[in-house]
């Protein structure tokens, strides 16, 4: 039983992410959920599955190193983990590029690329990018727009924490897959002892959890992280708000200069553009801009330089 009553750290943070997974007490959990996202089979998973280093190697001078979160090989499957806490502009990339640096690794280890494993890129995101998409799982390969598959050997899973959440609590059967990305979210202990009271494989990972969630040195990063991504949040908040009563100020005064009835339209651009230029030089993101403002921010900026 999990006796303290104490706010635990989440899996949706990259440490806490990789000492659970890499850890013993969590390896059926790790199995099960590698097997209900991707089909392989449990059996093989168990006999098979060993754990690589994570830091790709560096193919030119110029190259900074690349750290993947967890890469686990099982027979002719490489498999790379990535936990996703927030989106950002160019996430997608940043992941898509670990599939070709752990390509380039292996034919640089003497691997042909017909004998090259098939990769497996499972990223879970602590967000819903396609919105209207309720799936908890979404697979990608290389196809055309008849469904022929591309030669090359590789899969990637978009898993979505927030889709799985809505989907354990409010649907009457609890799907395994769903239980075990919760308890990836949980922050609360009473919450958790409730995900793994029956099932004693969970019950490994929850107590795992909540032993690394009271190591000090794991809280004191954890508290830093929480104060930076707060003020991170304020100064885009504050950045939006400051963008947004600037541009309102000079459109109005375009706006009177032009007439009520004009004003109001040109006023509207005007402020547009002026939040725009604001937020970019504050450097926000273009999908935050975009949303505060509504206006084509790319072309815009390709204007701007």
């Amino acid at each position: 039983m999990i006796k303290e009553r104490n706010n635990i750290i989440p899996m949706t943070y990259d440490k806490m992410f990789k000492s659970v997974l890499t850890s013993k007490e969590a390896r059926g959990y790790l199995i099960s959920l590698i097997s209900n996202i991707t089909g392989i089979k449990k059996e093989l998973l168990k006999s098979n599955l060993v754990f690589k280093n994570n830091e790709q190697k560096i193919i030119g001078i110029s190259e900074k190193r690349k750290i993947t979160d967890m890469v686990v090989e099982i027979k002719d499957n490489v498999i790379n983990l990535e936990m996703n806490k927030e989106y950002y502009d160019g996430l997608i990339d940043r992941n898509n590029e670990y599939i070709s640096k752990i390509r380039e690794s292996m034919v640089l280890e003497g691997e042909k690329y017909s004998d090259i494993p098939k990769i497996i890129q499972i990223n879970f995101d602590n967000y819903n990018k396609y919105k209207l998409d309720k799936r908890m799982v979404i697979k990608f390969e290389m196809m055309d727009e008849k469904g022929i598959k591309e030669g090359v050997n590789v899969e990637s899973y978009h898993v979505i924490l927030p889709n799985a959440k809505e989907k354990y609590y409010n649907e009457d059967e609890k799907e395994e897959l769903a239980r075990e990305l919760v308890i990836m979210m949980t922050e609360k202990d009473e919450e958790l002892e409730k995900l793994i009271a029956d099932n004693m494989e969970l019950r490994k990972v929850g107590e795992k959890i909540v032993e690394i969630s009271r190591d000090e040195e794991l809280r004191g990063w954890y508290d830093e992280e929480e104060h930076q991504r707060r003020v991170r949040n304020s100064l885009v908040a504050s950045a939006i708000k400051k963008g947004w009563n600037e541009g309102k100020e000079a459109g109005m005064q375009e706006g009177q200069e032009e007439g009520r009835k004009a004003g109001k339209k040109e006023g509207r651009k005007e402020a547009e553009k002026l939040i725009a230029e604001n937020l970019l030089k504050a450097g926000v993101s273009i999908d935050i801009i975009k949303k505060a403002t509504g206006i084509d921010i790319k072309e815009f900026k390709n204007k701007l330089d």
